[in-house]
């Protein structure tokens, strides 16, 4: 597939310049273009990395602009839109999913057993149990919950389930991934994944500790990432 090349106004768009002076450096050989059907055509990875090169800014498009802002700190929002819950019964992995499902408003139209049903044959297909006390129960099937983002409620269990995680420590904080598309499921587990990695979360989690401090630092640590 053939890369599309931009235009000049498109050029000068990106480099935040006016077209004149995308002009004025093509005549004199500052930056790479070519000319097609007399047209100076420009291909945007070599004008990013010629930016770069000369440590000039580039100027985000509208229509990347707006995806910008709806990456933005993606995780924590999608865990807002979830909801943080505290004391969460059950004893075992049936029982706080189970609860954990009836406590989720967002679900008010979804069967709840056809769900729960599919969290747990995920479970017998292998422990969504990752150790460090975390686990991230959810369906093996692509499942129409009629939800236009995805939803990533934290619960945090009364007390430590056991979970037939990897590490065998009991599970002490979940997160239940509710997505939309196939794409949106693995960015969640990516992201999960990262912020994982910080101990500083991890003892956050283990200390339950409310949930605009949680949100707080990990809205932190997705900025940085971004």
């Amino acid at each position: 597939m053939k890369k599309r090349l931009y235009t000049e106004n498109e050029i000068a768009e990106l480099l935040g310049v006016s077209p004149i002076t995308v002009q004025r450096w093509e005549h004199q050989g500052k930056i790479p273009y070519k000319t097609i059907n007399n047209a100076a055509c420009f291909n945007r990875t070599e004008i990013v990395k010629w930016a770069k090169e000369h440590d000039f800014p580039i100027q985000h498009s509208r229509t990347e602009s707006r995806q910008l802002i709806v990456n933005q700190n993606f995780l924590s929002r999608a865990i807002t839109r979830g909801g943080i819950y505290y004391h969460m019964p059950g004893s075992d992995v049936y029982s706080i999913l189970k609860n954990s499902l009836n406590c989720l408003l967002f679900l008010k139209n979804v069967d709840k057993t056809v769900l729960l049903d599919e969290l747990l044959n995920r479970e017998e297909l292998a422990s969504t149990g990752i150790g460090k006390g975390i686990a991230i129960p959810h369906s093996r099937n692509r499942l129409d919950l009629n939800l236009p983002e995805a939803h990533l409620p934290l619960i945090f269990p009364e007390e430590p389930v056991a979970y037939k995680s990897i590490d065998k420590i009991p599970v002490f904080a979940l997160f239940m991934i509710f997505s939309t598309t196939t794409k949106e499921h693995l960015k969640i587990l990516s992201k999960i994944s990262f912020l994982l990695q910080n101990q500083m979360i991890i003892e956050l989690l283990q200390q339950r500790k409310p949930a605009d401090v949680l949100l707080e630092n990990i809205r932190t640590i997705e900025s940085a990432a971004e």
